[in-house]
């Protein structure tokens, strides 16, 4: 059944009984809880879960992963063609595309939205994406203002070129940082911006959406914490809290994929001759106990990439040193302020204690974290990214970026083209000497009478596929 029938289904709803029963519903507004209001919706700069799934409702991407890591086409009329020798593809756009402010999508802002993310002012946490693109190297030193893998054919038709091969790349177009965006603001998903109120983010149905207009008429973000989102959930006054735990007074909840990948990485301007031995002993810390001290959704990682992402067969962490390395001073392990894993960083500081390491938590704003990280200021360090690639070869393009930059990047992107995902990641993490430690991810608590809750590869949900039927009181 099509949206437009279902429009007209809606409209009878009064007139229906009620066990005929529905598969969906137009109309009301749904009410969404986050741990916080999203910094910002602009896709290439979201980084943590919520942000991601904020920017979702407003922006739509090339090409769209559904739950089993499948590819379809999202704004683009047909899935992207690749060239003989898989070193460009071409990307036709559905004809008749427009922002929310009504300008008409074309491929000229393909190419702008692809540009911004290599553009080295303001940086974007997931240059990784546009990284395969001819050029993107030249443009994030300065040296280029525009990407020159890429050639704008018509107004819905352009060529990106490759610097190696990838086939991944359409993969990695379905990354939700790589929706196309006009501005932070205005892009061409569900659901638009339409102004502030009852203290959260209020976004309005979008009818020129190229799926058809989302099954609500609004969407409100709401920020609260767990005890103020268990209150609202039992005077049902939200319909959907995306935390990390199990809001109390739920009708249902489905745990989102656990992408939020964490690893310690060891310093090697400190510690030249400890690393190795430190890089042991982490690996054969229990994973699965940490796992205690952590709410919501998680898993070991026993490799880099997230069981969600890559959940076949794992080399076993490397055993422990006979003599575990004892420094003759205590060791400082880096964690971002409010990081949601310091429950873990204080029990592998336990850990560590019990293999001969003295180690002290040591707590930094988010800014000075990324300058000492970029400095190699540290001895250990706690890193915790949430991935947005939703399939393997293209979140081991993003987990080599995360963990050595774009060069481990541009290294990893050569390997892809003849090894596995796992083994990509594998290598990158050496390289940065990084050890996996766990996987986290958010719940979907929804309140009774919510449907259309689907959970994607990438651990969000599609806020346009979700409807609200009238429970009876």
């Amino acid at each position: 059944m099509t949206r437009a029938l279902l429009a007209i289904a809606a409209a009878l709803w009064p007139c229906l009984p009620a066990r005929a029963g529905l598969p969906a519903r137009f109309g009301g507004d749904l009410r969404l809880a986050l741990p916080a209001l999203p910094r910002d919706l602009d896709p290439a700069r979201a980084e943590s879960a919520a942000d991601l799934l904020a920017a979702r409702a407003v922006h739509a991407t090339l090409v769209e992963a559904d739950a089993s890591g499948g590819l379809r086409p999202g704004l683009l009329a047909a899935l992207p063609e690749a060239e003989p020798g898989g070193r460009a593809f071409r990307l036709r756009l559905r004809p008749g595309l427009r922002f929310h402010s009504g300008a008409p999508l074309l491929a000229a802002d393909v190419a702008a939205s692809l540009l911004r993310l290599a553009s080295p002012a303001p940086a974007s946490p997931h240059g990784w994406i546009a990284l395969p693109v001819k050029g993107a190297d030249a443009v994030r030193a300065g040296r280029a203002s525009a990407l020159a893998g890429v050639e704008v054919l018509s107004d819905l038709e352009l060529r990106v070129e490759l610097d190696v091969p990838f086939p991944a790349f359409p993969e990695a177009l379905a990354a939700l940082p790589a929706a196309v965006a006009r501005a932070p603001g205005d892009g061409a998903g569900p659901f638009m911006r339409a102004g502030e109120g009852q203290g959260g983010l209020r976004l309005a149905a979008f009818d020129g959406s190229f799926r058809g207009r989302p099954f609500a008429d609004a969407l409100l973000l709401l920020p609260q914490d767990a005890r103020r989102a268990a209150r609202a959930m039992a005077r049902g006054e939200i319909d959907l809290a995306a935390r990390p735990e199990t809001v109390p007074g739920a009708s249902a909840a489905t745990p989102l994929a656990a992408v939020t990948a964490t690893w310690v990485l060891v310093g090697a301007r400190r510690l030249p001759a400890e690393a190795a031995a430190l890089r042991a002993a982490l690996s054969s810390v229990d994973r699965a106990d940490l796992l205690r001290f952590v709410r919501g959704p998680a898993a070991p990682l026993a490799s880099p990439l997230p069981p969600a992402l890559w959940p076949g067969p794992v080399a076993p962490p490397a055993a422990a040193p006979p003599s575990p390395p004892r420094p003759g001073r205590r060791l400082s392990l880096l964690v971002p302020s409010g990081d949601v894993a310091r429950g873990a960083a204080d029990r592998l500081q336990v850990k560590l204690f019990d293999l001969g390491v003295r180690v002290a938590v040591e707590p930094v704003g988010a800014e000075a974290f990324q300058a000492r990280l970029a400095d190699g200021d540290f001895d250990l360090a706690l890193l915790t990214r949430t991935l947005a690639a939703p399939t393997p070869a293209a979140a081991a393009l993003e987990v080599a970026w995360a963990l050595g930059g774009p060069a481990a990047a541009r290294r990893a992107l050569e390997r892809l083209a003849g090894t596995d995902p796992g083994a990509v990641a594998a290598v990158a993490a050496e390289e940065a000497m990084a050890v996996p430690l766990l996987a986290t991810g958010l719940t979907a608590s929804a309140r009774a009478g919510l449907h259309g809750l689907r959970p994607l590869r990438d651990g969000g949900l599609d806020p346009g596929e979700l409807w609200m039927l009238p429970v009876a009181r």
